[in-house]
């Protein structure tokens, strides 16, 4: 996992539970300008801050490291992959109606033609016909 998530979670899990960068670098026993470079990435997190943070905010070494819990994660997975399917969805209704609309056009084209030929087939056939008078 890249340094950015770690960061990104640490300051997620403060947030979440309403501590502020000034308690947990007294809660840490480091300044605040130190925690905030944790949560910047400017400064390393070291294995044993890493367990004052775990134990802090009551979750798991891991659950830091991953983000959360595997079930939140399974959450943001599905929220994520709705988010998508609705996407598409909405861009296929899109096109669908595109083409639906291409389809009416072609439709009323057809119509139009249709009248033109029947038009000129009862010309020629009139045509025709007068032509035969005169035989």
């Amino acid at each position: 996992m890249g340094s950015d998530k770690l960061h990104l979670n640490i300051r997620r899990f403060r947030e979440q539970n309403g501590f502020s960068q000034s308690s947990m670098a007294d809660e840490l026993g480091i300044g605040r300008t130190t925690y905030v470079n944790f949560e910047t990435g400017k400064t390393r997190l070291y294995c044993k801050t890493l367990e004052k943070l775990a134990r802090y905010f009551g979750v798991t070494e891991e659950e830091i490291l991953s983000g959360g819990n595997d079930e939140d994660l399974l959450k943001e997975s599905a929220r994520s992959a709705e988010e998508q399917r609705q996407a598409i969805i909405a861009e296929y209704e899109g096109r669908l109606a595109a083409m639906s609309e291409k389809l009416e056009s072609a439709r009323e084209l057809v119509k139009v033609h249709e009248r033109t030929i029947r038009t000129l087939t009862e010309t020629n056939a009139f045509l025709i016909s007068q032509l035969h008078k005169n035989d």
